[in-house]
């Protein structure tokens, strides 16, 4: 049944999105370079291709910014929609955007793995260490940091809907190169049913620690709702209680230790964006909206440490907020989701 739900979701996905193949001739992602390749390379197994942003003066030792696309998107669609090389732009990081592409007669792109261009986060194959697309998204974050010198203890991972159920996945997988992610529209590990976080922490093993985990979803998301968004949630407060001492004894309470109502802001022209770009409909631009009002929970530890960051946007659909309309999937409207997460991953560096 879990199954059929799931390829419903897809063919959803497929009638909803416009998938965009090219970044704009006006470089929307940024002033900086953006390289194209396929790791480990064309023709191998599990090869993947990607897009690379590096800005034009990029400081020594930078982070690593890895964003993962969600269905019926591209590594180009994504550079473009999530604004992230303009922030790289003034930040110094750089971006890597891994591409769920089978690269296997060398062609740059051959074809998608699934028919809707989704990472394969629902099947076992793909959800653990040192297999399947987990792999060769961590040799491909690995090759990266090689190549531009990247600070370890500032590698940074973070996707929207197949792209935030690959990130969890991988915060689970690989702890040990992930300083903190940033799951937006995605679920809990093992497809949505790792509540107690038993088997996140299985897939740690020895390297299990307490990952930081910046979890946003919207209140009326038409795909991810968030009953769903709830066990991303309830799994990585599960899995980072258990990770911290060894037990699940509420050393990372199951309830927020905090919850601030931010309010929405006024201030755009009526109209909306994501319906004049055949995307999904975003009721901020009709109702004149800057910003979204949002509900921000934390989860923090004894020594007051935030373990788990909760963002939930009240009227939103599923869309990345506070990015660029020629994106899919994205609402111009607010907040800021790639200044939020840069925000949240800069303040948790890896221990």
């Amino acid at each position: 049944m879990r199954r059929v739900v799931f390829a419903a979701v897809l063919a959803l996905l497929g009638l909803l999105a416009v998938p965009s193949n090219a970044a704009p001739a006006d470089k929307g992602y940024g002033a900086g370079t953006l390289t194209h390749g396929v790791y480990p390379k064309a023709g191998a197994p599990g090869a993947r291709a990607y897009a690379l942003y590096t800005p034009k003066h990029l400081p020594k030792n930078p982070p690593l910014f890895v964003y993962l696309h969600g269905c019926n998107q591209t590594a180009d669609d994504v550079a473009v929609g999530e604004r992230l090389g303009l922030l790289a732009d003034k930040k110094g990081f750089v971006v890597l955007y891994p591409e769920q592409l089978v690269a296997a007669t060398g062609s740059y792109p051959v074809s998608d793995g699934n028919g809707s261009h989704c990472w394969n986060w629902f099947l076992p194959d793909h959800q653990a260490r040192d297999t399947g697309e987990p792999a060769t998204i961590a040799g491909m974050t690995r090759a990266v940091m090689r190549q531009k010198g990247v600070d370890p203890k500032r590698v940074w991972l973070a996707g929207a809907s197949a792209g935030g159920d690959m990130t969890t996945i991988l915060g689970a997988t690989y702890p040990d190169l992930y300083a903190a992610i940033a799951p937006l529209a995605g679920c809990a590990y093992r497809s949505c049913s790792d509540l107690d976080g038993t088997a996140a922490l299985e897939a740690m093993g020895p390297r299990k620690r307490v990952v930081p985990t910046f979890v946003v979803n919207a209140s009326t998301d038409m795909v991810n709702n968030v009953a769903m968004g709830q066990t991303a949630v309830q799994g990585w407060v599960a899995t980072n209680d258990l990770a911290d001492n060894g037990a699940a004894d509420g050393s990372i309470p199951a309830q927020p230790s905090s919850m601030t109502q931010v309010a929405a802001v006024q201030g755009t022209p009526p109209g909306d964006p994501c319906i004049g770009n055949s995307r999904l409909p975003c009721a901020g631009g009709v109702l004149g909206l800057k910003s979204y009002p949002y509900t921000q929970m934390r989860y923090d530890d004894a020594r007051g440490r935030t373990a788990v960051l909760v963002w939930l946007i009240h009227g939103a659909n599923h869309a990345f907020t506070g990015g660029d309309a020629r994106g899919t999937f994205v609402d111009p409207v607010g907040p800021d989701l790639g200044a939020a997460m840069y925000a949240f991953f800069t303040a948790h560096p890896m221990p």
